[in-house]
Parts: C-alpha cells; structure tokens; sequence
C-alpha cells in the first residue's frame, strides 16, 4: 500500500492506549491539527501567478469555531511581493477549515505555519501547525508533535539498506512503544514489505536507535506509541553508475519516512 506525501507531512501519532490512558483532548486536538495541515497543502499547487519561483515563509492565520477565516499575514517573508500575495491567497481559498473539536471552547484559534515553496509546489513542513497562542491541549500537542520528529529523525540516522536486498524494493510500517527514559518496551511490523531482510532491517532499525529523545514531562502518559512508515526501493536506477538507486544521495538506502496521524 501506497501512503501519501501528506501522511510525511503529518507525522502525527496518539499515545499508546494498550498500556496507558490515553489523553483524549489532546488526541483530538492532534487529529484536527492534522486535518488542518492537510487542508491547507491541498494539492499542494501555488496560484499561477507564484509559480517558478522559490522560497521560505511563516504565515500566522486566525479562524472561529465555524472554520472562517479571520485573519491571515506574513510574520516571514520570501521576499517577493507576488509570491508573498500568492502564499496569503492560499489561506484565503482554503477557507471554510474544518471545525475544532467539541473539547475545545474558545471561539477563536490562531496559527502560525512554515511553508516551503518550489517551482509550482509549496508544502508544510512535518510538525509544521503550532497554535500561536496554546491552551494546555495545545502546548501538549505541539510538545509531541516536535517530540515525534525527533524520533523520527533519530530513526532515520540509524537507516541502513541489507545487501541481500539489492533489487527489491516495498513498503513496511513499524509501531514501536518507548517509556519516559527513552527506553524501547515493544516494537512490531505493522505492515510488511513481503520480502523478510526488508522486514527484518525495518525492526532492527528501530532496536539500533535505543536510547530514544526522552517524552516531554507534558506528557500525561508513562508509555509512548510512534509509528513509521518506510518506502525502501533498492531497484536499478537508470543512468546510476552503480546501477543502484539506494546508492545515490541518501547513502545506500531510499526511504520515505512518515508518520501516522491515528483521528486524521
């Protein structure tokens, strides 16, 4: 199974219910954070009139219980007016954004996100939505949604491609379960590539990046669940002068790491 770039951008998990409680206010503020980001990114097209061009910028965007908008403005510009006006275009399209969660009661929410442009496209960077001004779900959320990154980059440091896999290529997902002193209590295959060293390598992956960053002290529960999904593709890369693609930029392995938004 396929999983879209989204889901890379999302990166978004709950707390492990099987082993503790789970905070439900905070799982669905996570959830609709999530359903924010991707309704912003969309087909993740600029308006005609930014396309061609690249850069970084920060938006801050203010949207009631309805899911209007309010407000929108550049706290970052890219330095061109006209993809700086196609950036706000964007937020002005989106909107209505969907509604917030039942559990949360103001009548207005604030924003600020990081976005990436390039050529016709713009993204949001993983972890990219954080509340501008958070109430306790809020500052729970953005600390595991940064707390998720981390893991997830320090997985991706201990990454290798097996040998014995050169010419395959799949996808595999991986849960893992890590307590608050970044010990790893469990870890399981959630999704198989079909071919057993692919399968074997997405586990050993995980074991090899024991000790894990440490959860947020926001964090309510004693046990945290990640999951990552990994795209491996050892197959011939034409024009490669080793014929390998897992040879080329990423050092013997091409993979996608992403997050799975559990609510999304």
């Amino acid at each position: 199974m396929k999983f879209p770039l989204l889901a890379a951008l999302l990166g978004l998990l709950a707390a492990f219910p099987a082993h503790a409680q789970t905070d439900t206010q905070t799982e669905r503020v996570t959830a609709w954070k999530a359903r924010l980001t991707g309704h912003i990114t969309g087909s993740g097209l600029l308006p005609i009139e930014g396309r061609g061009q690249s850069g970084h910028a920060k938006v801050t965007f203010v949207i009631d219980r309805s899911g209007k908008l309010m407000s929108r403005a550049l706290v970052a510009s890219t330095g061109s007016q006209q993809l700086d006006a196609a950036l706000l275009a964007i937020f002005d399209r989106a909107q209505p954004f969907p509604e917030p969660p039942s559990e949360l009661k103001e009548d207005t929410f604030s924003f600020s996100v990081p976005i990436v442009i390039g050529g016709r496209h713009f993204n949001v960077p993983p972890y990219g939505l954080a509340a501008s001004a958070p109430t306790p779900a809020f500052a729970v959320s953005d600390a595991l949604d940064a707390w998720r990154k981390a893991v997830t980059e320090h997985v991706w440091r201990n990454r290798t491609f097996p040998p014995e896999a050169i010419g395959q290529k799949g996808d595999a997902g991986v849960t893992f379960v890590v307590n608050r002193s970044g010990k790893l209590i469990s870890n399981a295959l959630v999704e198989s590539t079909g071919f057993p060293p692919l399968d074997a390598e997405t586990l050993a992956m995980v074991e090899r990046s024991v000790p894990f960053p440490k959860p947020p002290v926001e964090a309510e529960d004693d046990l945290q669940r990640v999951t990552i999904l990994i795209a491996f593709d050892g197959t011939p890369l034409k024009g490669s002068s080793n014929g390998w693609s897992w040879a080329a930029d990423e050092a013997k392995v091409k993979s996608k790491v992403n997050g799975v938004c559990r609510g999304c």
